[in-house]
């Protein structure tokens, strides 16, 4: 079970790893479409890292009740 948890943690925490990354990409006007500034989109583009990508995974075994 915790080796699913594990695996579920890691896939969302590479979705939101490949979507900040797509945040770069995004126009003023696209970024105002979805409601983000331009100091957000920096924020998380700056969390689109393998450190940010271990945070992520960590962070969510952590709300799951579960520890590494």
């Amino acid at each position: 079970m915790l080796v699913i948890s594990l695996f579920v943690c890691i896939q969302q925490s590479v979705e939101r790893f490949q979507t900040r990354r797509k945040l770069a990409r995004l126009t003023i006007q696209q970024l105002n479409d979805i409601g983000m500034t331009k100091e957000r989109q920096y924020e998380e583009i700056s969390r689109a890292t393998i450190k940010g990508l271990w945070c992520d995974v960590v962070l969510l075994m952590k709300q799951k009740g579960r520890t590494l």
